[in-house]
């Protein structure tokens, strides 16, 4: 018996670890098809305060990363490497972009926000 409670104790913390984050466009696309579910795509730059403060503190909180691996396909663009899809816009970065199965985006918001609050903007656009 502890040797079970162990086994799914190591097996819940190692899944609920950091977000993995896709960088690839197009094969994200095609697994939101696939799996029905939303993209979450940042488009950000390495330069950028607001983008490195989102990745090192709001990012690493568990419940913003739970939050987004169910509700999610998580997708980051480096401004400086990957062109952003012709059919978005951004005024600067870091931009967050909610896009459905079918390439549309359903929301987008710009800068950065508590995980608190990163959640409630998400919530009011699904």
């Amino acid at each position: 018996m502890k040797k079970f409670i162990l086994f799914f104790s190591l097996a819940a913390l190692l899944w609920s670890g950091e977000l993995t984050w896709s960088h690839d466009y197009n094969q994200t696309l095609s697994l939101s098809k696939k799996e029905k579910k939303p993209i979450l795509m940042i488009y950000f730059a390495t330069w950028c305060p607001e983008c490195n403060y989102m990745e090192e503190v709001v990012f690493k909180d568990p419940k913003l990363q739970e939050y987004i691996r169910t509700h999610f396909l998580p997708l980051s663009l480096d401004i400086s490497k990957d062109p952003l899809p012709p059919k978005f816009t951004y005024k600067g970065v870091p931009t967050f972009f909610v896009i459905s199965p079918d390439n549309k985006e359903i929301g987008k918001f710009e800068g950065s926000a508590a995980a608190i609050e990163f959640i409630e903007k998400l919530k009011r656009i699904r």
